[in-house]
């Protein structure tokens, strides 16, 4: 475990895990959303698949309730699906 000092000059032990935590939340999350042929989509969460081969009737509850894109944020992904089968946001 790694030492770093604090505000008042004294050390205090901070894990490797809870030091990389910190650094990922200063980048920009990005999520792709890809419709397949067969009407299913794959959701890539940090450039990694998250969800392979959700129907399209998951599709609502996976994005609203396992990403938090509700509302005018879920209808902007959908009407980019529609349009070019790919949506991307970022954030």
């Amino acid at each position: 475990m790694k030492r770093l000092p604090s505000a008042a000059g004294s050390a205090y032990p901070v894990s490797r895990t809870r030091k990389d935590e910190c650094f990922k939340k200063t980048f920009s999350i990005v999520l792709e959303v890809l419709k397949n042929d067969d009407d299913s989509y794959d959701l890539f969460s940090r450039g990694e698949l998250a969800r392979s081969r959700v129907p399209e009737r998951w599709l609502h509850h996976e994005l609203c309730v396992g990403f938090g894109f509700c509302g005018d944020e879920y209808e902007a992904i959908i009407r980019l699906l529609n349009d070019c089968g790919k949506a991307t946001v970022v954030l």
